[in-house]
């Protein structure tokens, strides 16, 4: 897995395939396996960046400092001019959809589409925004994720659909949490702490000009159904995506329903020559 250092800080990402360069994000608590399902597919027709965040996978553990979207997109930004890459598709699950739309305003000549999965550009509610960080509060505290705070993390992401028909999934996710390093778990929690205290981007949708792909999942607990509605309305000529039988983590839980959506948004890009006619997806 190469590395290279942004603002001394080393980030370490997957570099697969050949094509059209697509940078991929991850979420909070995951790294760049997020993508594993998506890979086998998109990396055949295109050059797919996958980085890990700080404190994530193999990236370099950060507590202190500037960890907000802003410095997030920047980074990632870097990234992609240390590679060589001008132009590029952003696709972002998560938190790390809230850095790839701040990467798509910023750059607007760089990013030539946008997708959105399980995203929202909003801010938190106030009652939610407590919520999450009196956890956060309690998890830096203890140096540790508590079994009952891991049990209600895998209830909450992964659909009831999704931990009956597919429990390996989430047990090794479980498995995952319980091995985080103390290192990791500050660096994630000053991350996390960032990501929940966002401003709203909604006064900026206007300053994403590219073509937008927002995906959900139909159980998506900490991004309910009408606020994904809410955004596509918000968002003109953007398409949404509502995946069936999945919550949070929808690139895991119904890949077989992602991917022909990702292939068929990618190929549209002006600067892509996919035949899809050639491709079996269906």
């Amino acid at each position: 897995m190469p590395s290279c250092m942004i603002n001394d800080r080393e980030i370490h990402y997957l570099d697969q395939g050949e094509g059209f360069p697509l940078l991929l994000g991850h979420g909070l608590l995951w790294d760049c396996r997020v993508w594993d399902r998506q890979l086998r597919l998109l990396s055949e027709h295109f050059r797919c960046i996958v980085p890990d965040l700080w404190s994530h996978g193999r990236s370099q553990s950060v507590s202190d400092g500037d960890l907000s979207l802003d410095r997030l997109a920047e980074d990632h930004h870097q990234l992609m001019q240390q590679l060589g890459l001008e132009r590029y598709s952003v696709l972002g699950m998560s938190a790390g959809g809230l850095w790839g739309a701040k990467l798509a305003m910023k750059y607007p000549d760089e990013v030539a589409s946008l997708v959105l999965i399980s995203c929202y550009l909003g801010g938190e509610t106030p009652d939610s925004k407590a919520d999450y960080l009196e956890l956060l509060d309690i998890v830096e505290q203890l140096e540790t994720l508590p079994t009952r705070v891991v049990d209600s993390i895998v209830e909450v992401l992964f659909s009831p659909e999704t931990q009956r028909a597919n429990p390996a999934l989430a047990e090794t996710f479980r498995f995952d949490l319980m091995f985080l390093t103390s290192e990791q778990l500050s660096g994630i929690m000053a991350l996390g702490k960032q990501v929940f205290r966002r401003q709203s981007m909604l006064n900026q949708l206007a300053n994403i000009r590219c073509p937008t792909l927002i995906m959900s999942g139909e159980h998506n607990i900490p991004r309910p159904q009408k606020e994904i509605e809410a955004l596509h309305s918000q968002m003109p000529g953007s398409q949404l995506a509502i995946i069936k039988n999945a919550g949070h983590m929808v690139t895991l839980e119904q890949p077989d329903q992602v991917n022909p959506l990702l292939i068929s948004f990618l190929s549209s890009i002006d600067d892509v020559d996919l035949d899809l006619s050639r491709l079996d997806l269906f």
